[in-house]
């Protein structure tokens, strides 16, 4: 079996629809209704359906997956799941006290870099082995990064939510 049949077998529930990238995709060039997923990102604990955290955290800063490197993935999945054994409600409060977001020079991450996103790069070395495009209902979710300015990005107030 291949990577792909082993990845969609594996991380890809029903009522997802995953497809390899083609020979000219490009990690941006999902389609309508898509998603990119970094196939690392299953690895450390991303699934699909997306959580409601997860979910949380993609819509209030704007990112997508794709611009998640996967060592960002696994902090915020083990944040997510230290609150829930210590049966603590996420709070997006508390998640932004612990990993503030700032931009410089077009990258983004969180503080102390335990958390970092990337831009979506338009070449990516051997990349089509390690994104898939996926479809289905992902909830209210960015579809397409928010295309960042040369200033910081700054994120909009807890208090308008």
């Amino acid at each position: 079996m291949d990577e792909f049949n082993l990845t969609q077998t594996r991380y890809v529930p029903v009522g997802f629809t995953a497809r390899k990238p083609g020979n000219h995709d490009k990690v941006n060039s999902a389609g309508e209704g898509e998603i990119t997923i970094l196939l690392e990102h299953f690895e450390v604990g991303f699934r699909l359906p997306l959580w409601p955290e997860i979910r949380q955290a993609l819509r209030y800063y704007g990112v997508v997956p794709a611009q998640l490197n996967p060592n960002s993935v696994a902090i915020m999945v083990a944040f997510i799941c230290y609150m829930r054994s210590e049966r603590i409600e996420f709070s997006l409060p508390i998640f932004r006290k612990l990993f503030t977001f700032p931009a410089k020079g077009g990258v983004l991450f969180f503080s102390g870099q335990l958390l970092k996103t990337i831009g979506l790069a338009n070449k990516h070395h051997n990349w089509g082995e390690r994104f898939i495009f996926v479809s289905g209902d992902f909830g209210n979710v960015p579809l397409a990064p928010i295309q960042y300015e040369d200033a910081a990005y700054k994120p909009p107030s807890l208090g308008s939510r």
